[in-house]
């Protein structure tokens, strides 16, 4: 599993428990993907290792699954950290706007008939096992060269991606899934006080989502870094710190 910092240079004493979503490593690809289940499957692992409350963060595609925990495990949660991530296009006007007509039509055909969507698109996730390091080998987008041009970070993503890819695009259509289906939650459920952490130069959804979900969340904060891209994690001691307050 990707960790953001995999040099480990974080406060004395803190314990960061990373996994992998169903479907990612070794981890049992779901039956229907749903982003509230793999809230209740961090609520589990939470359980097994004793943890009272805890803080979450979520980075990237990682977004919507930490926002479950806030609305799913409630004062289980102490904060969220949302990096780089998106909101649920039921709720944000602008983000289903922006999304393109194939994905509309995706989104259509997984909330018609999830079973049967997800047949038909998984060729359009073959590219996940054919070239799991297919970020790395193309240049660095803007706001993201000091990040993915740092050898200890590209080989922290090397290892995950290779390792995320070991049972195909399982975990990447049970993602897809997981996102085009409600969500199980409304945004005004999130019971914590949310960070939500954005690159200025993020060619995703990030900056279009971000004014939003500060309006929707009932306790929510955006950083903005204007000169980052998608790869945050030169402000990982920054995220840590806020998380932890």
């Amino acid at each position: 599993m990707f960790l953001a910092d995999p040099t480990l240079v974080t406060p004395p004493g803190l314990r960061v428990l990373t996994f992998d979503r169903p479907g990612y490593g070794r981890s049992t690809p779901p039956s229907l993907p749903s982003v509230s289940s793999v809230a209740e499957i961090i609520g589990r692992l939470a359980n097994d290792r004793g943890l009272g409350r805890f803080p979450v963060v979520g980075f990237s595609g990682g977004v919507p699954f930490a926002l479950a925990c806030g609305a799913v495990l409630k004062d289980r949660v102490s904060r969220i950290a949302a990096v780089a991530g998106q909101g649920p296009i039921d709720e944000l006007t602008d983000a289903y706007a922006a999304l393109s007509s194939a994905e509309r039509e995706m989104v259509s055909e997984i909330r018609r008939d999830p079973a049967t969507a997800t047949e038909l698109i998984w060729e359009h996730g073959q590219w996940y096992p054919e070239t799991p390091l297919q970020m790395l080998d193309r240049p660095p987008a803007a706001g993201d060269e000091s990040v993915l041009n740092d050898p200890v970070i590209r080989a922290n993503l090397t290892a995950s991606n290779l390792e995320g890819a070991r049972q195909g695009q399982a975990g990447l259509i049970a993602d897809w899934v997981a996102e085009a289906l409600p969500w199980g939650f409304s945004l005004a459920d999130i019971a914590v006080h949310v960070d939500v952490w954005v690159g200025g130069l993020d060619p995703g959804r990030a900056t279009l989502d971000a004014p939003e979900l500060e309006r929707r969340i009932p306790s929510c904060t955006v950083h903005l870094d204007a000169a980052a891209g998608h790869w945050l994690i030169s402000r990982w001691a920054d995220i840590v710190e806020l998380a932890l307050s």
